[in-house]
């Protein structure tokens, strides 16, 4: 029978989804298994659907059976790319399907780190509701007429650009691909980094994390920031330098940072962040929601019976044969 293997539980498949599926062998592996039960389980495999786990050389090794590797995202920095190739594995992404929910977990810490929402939760819940002492310490800013940059334009930031729009915000925008017909689509202004993060009041990195994007956001950039300026990333935390960012919050160089990513996943209870009280940290959260479950758990299926189907994959990220 074809095996399906899937690396971690992240994200939970719908019902449908895994209907679709079910005439085959869906070995589910627990989020924390050793690297051991994973190259025991891989050998068989014919797929393997990773949603965050690192599919590395030596697992392409031993899978002799291995068609394809396929995401619920639409990152792939996480999967050896040159490895699967050499060994001649697709790796297919799922583009555009978590693109409204990580968007809108980008406005949800734009809204939470200017409002200072969550420390305003905090001091309600320790009973400082008349504290007039809080309620001037967390005095925040509106979103409304801002200047926000975007660091990318792809399938996120896209959305990302339409949401801002409903804050009546000016929005610039860095990118590898500038043209005047993507200005115009997105209504954003094209600019260098260096004046982004000069001019902008939320910096919302939205980047896919490459050899390009690795460290982009580092001190020289975020000295450029005004004062009253808030940092987000809800790409990857390899994109920003965070001892840079660290040392920004702590000495109050900016306002404030809001990030659904780190460098190391989970970080550990004694993260530099966690003893600051300008940055919010969420635990990856941008892309899960129901309804992201369903659109990229169904998207996932609908490769895998394509490519059982004889027909070549419509997201593959990499090239194998003719």
């Amino acid at each position: 029978m074809i095996k399906i293997l899937h690396l971690d539980q992240q994200p939970a498949f719908t019902q449908l989804a895994m209907k679709k599926i079910s005439a085959f062998e869906n070995r589910i592996l627990p989020d924390d298994v050793p690297k051991e039960v994973v190259l025991a389980e891989i050998r068989d495999a014919k797929y393997v659907i990773s949603g965050s786990k690192k599919v590395e050389e030596d697992y392409f090794k031993v899978a002799s059976k291995l068609h394809a590797v396929v995401l619920p995202s639409a990152g792939y920095d996480y999967i050896d790319v040159e490895a699967a190739t050499k060994y001649g594995v697709y790796v297919i992404n799922s583009p555009g399907a978590n693109a409204n929910a990580v968007a809108e977990m980008g406005i949800g810490l734009m809204l939470a780190a200017a409002r200072n929402i969550p420390q305003s939760c905090n001091g309600v819940r320790e009973g400082q509701w008349v504290d007039e002492e809080l309620r001037n310490k967390n005095l925040g800013w509106e979103l409304t007429g801002k200047t926000m940059g975007l660091v990318g334009l792809g399938n996120i930031g896209a959305c990302v650009a339409t949401m801002a729009k409903g804050f009546s915000m000016k929005i610039f925008c860095y990118t590898k691909h500038p043209s005047k017909e993507r200005e115009q689509k997105f209504g954003v202004k094209f600019v260098s980094l260096g004046e982004l993060m000069k001019q902008s009041d939320f910096v919302v990195i939205c980047a896919a994390l490459n050899p390009e994007t690795l460290s982009l956001i580092g001190k020289e950039q975020i000295d450029l920031m005004k004062k009253n300026a808030f940092l987000l990333n809800i790409a990857r935390g390899k994109i920003v330098d965070y001892d840079a960012l660290y040392k920004a919050l702590l000495e109050k160089k900016i306002a404030g940072a809001g990030v659904d990513v780190l460098y190391t996943e989970p970080p550990g209870s004694e993260h530099p962040f966690f003893a600051l009280d300008n940055v919010i940290v969420t635990p990856h959260l941008g892309s899960r929601t129901r309804d992201a479950n369903e659109r990229v758990t169904n998207m996932v299926a609908d490769e895998i019976i394509r490519m059982e189907n004889g027909k070549k994959p419509l997201n593959a990220v990499n090239q194998i044969g003719n």
